[in-house]
């Protein structure tokens, strides 16, 4: 489904970390504000109309471009991200009842906003945030509370964070210039009635990290994650056929239980080379399990310009919800053609260019960094996925 690429099509920023001064030192700190500029380009195809259900094509083409700001002032820091997709889909159209074209382009906005401090000089932090997210068939609202805790030393840090998301599925804001929401959208041939009774859906999310390092070479983290969803997880729109040649949306559990497990080792191996390794092992109680390997090599060329070469590989069982087209029961309580929740590998490869010259541009400017990025994905069921990702980072200090 269209969600394939808001986890594919994602950039992820390596973000540094101001070192907590001494309670000796007299340091005055400099406010400082860095922005990104960034911009996405996700392509993918695909035969099992992921979209609507049933057979057909899942070709997707997202344009998106964001706009990123962190300023830090003493020991707090205040961030804001804004971004836009652009998604055009030839299987989009056939959702939307008010369109009739062959094919159509969907919109979905997003705003974030951050802030965290340091609360005391040994290392404790908390943070917090909200944000939404908008497009013709949800709107959704998220809010974040976290704590981080650094060693004296920082070698050691721990840090937790909670987050919630109150998501309503209800089509049409985007239909005509912001209007109310009108309802939830089926397959055409299943309007005369209403399958659902409701349409909000709540994510509780918590994460847990830990991070050490080992020695002066090695740096090694344990992360987990565990998720509660309840409402309406079943998209509305999503045709299921069956052996008795009927046909209905699809329906899933109305609560579902995710968790997983990731343990990171980043290794300095000597010259000019950084590994990042990672294993992950998820399970539902949707029937998934999951498990995938991921590295991430950084290759310094000279000291502005590092390559970063990278693959991952992912494979997951099937939920028992789960049956290809035309082969689901009748008389089962929960289905799904769905391939997201299939017995699926995936295999990814990138490429990335980062040059970094930390060159000033003008009185207070500094030109940080640009980064260049394409990854393929190729998925056991025929999907395949293009990313071509951009960044430029810029920091605009204050004068001493």
């Amino acid at each position: 489904m269209r969600k394939v690429y808001l986890i594919f099509g994602s950039l992820l920023f390596w973000q540094w970390m101001a070192r907590a001064q001494s309670p000796d030192s007299v340091v005055i700190p400099v406010p400082r504000t860095t922005i990104d500029l960034v911009y996405n380009n996700y392509f993918q195809d695909g035969n099992h109309s992921a979209v609507t259900g049933g057979i057909g094509t899942e070709k997707l083409t997202v344009y998106s471009p964001a706009f990123n700001v962190r300023h830090t002032a003493g020991r707090s820091d205040l961030s804001v991200n804004l971004g836009v997709d652009i998604i055009t889909s030839a299987s989009t159209d056939r959702i939307d009842f008010l369109r009739s074209s062959a094919s159509w382009r969907d919109q979905r906005g997003h705003a974030d906003i951050g802030y965290s401090h340091r609360i005391t000089e040994r290392g404790l932090s908390a943070n917090a945030g909200a944000g939404f997210s908008l497009e013709s068939d949800y709107l959704s609202f998220n809010g974040k509370l976290g704590v981080q805790h650094d060693d004296k030393e920082k070698a050691q840090q721990w840090t937790a964070q909670f987050i919630m998301y109150f998501d309503d599925l209800r089509w049409g804001r985007l239909s005509k210039r912001f209007q109310r929401p009108v309802k939830l959208i089926y397959p055409s041939e299943l309007r005369y009635q209403e399958w659902y009774s409701d349409y909000l859906r709540r994510s509780f999310n918590l994460r847990l990290g830990w991070n050490r390092a080992l020695d002066r070479r090695t740096v090694l983290g344990v992360n987990s994650e565990i998720t509660y969803q309840y409402g309406l997880l079943a998209t509305p729109f999503h045709r299921v056929y069956f052996t008795d040649g009927g046909l209905r949306p699809e329906n899933l559990p109305y609560q579902r239980w995710k968790g997983s497990l990731a343990v990171k080792l980043n290794r300095f191996v000597g010259g000019m080379v950084i590994l990042r390794n990672s294993i992950t092992g998820y399970m539902d109680d949707f029937g998934i399990m999951a498990i995938a390997l991921e590295n991430e090599t950084a290759i310094k060329l000279r000291h502005d310009l590092s390559l970063t070469p990278g693959a991952r590989w992912y494979a997951q069982t099937a939920s028992p919800y789960f049956a290809p087209y035309a082969q689901h029961d009748a008389a089962q309580e929960f289905y799904t053609s769905d391939y997201d929740l299939s017995a699926i590998q995936t295999i990814t490869a990138s490429l990335g260019l980062r040059y970094a010259p930390y060159r000033q541009v003008g009185r207070r400017s500094h030109f940080n960094s640009i980064l260049i990025r394409y990854a393929y994905m190729y998925r056991t069921d025929g999907l395949q996925a293009h990313t071509i990702g951009f960044v430029m980072q810029m920091d605009v200090e204050k004068n001493r």
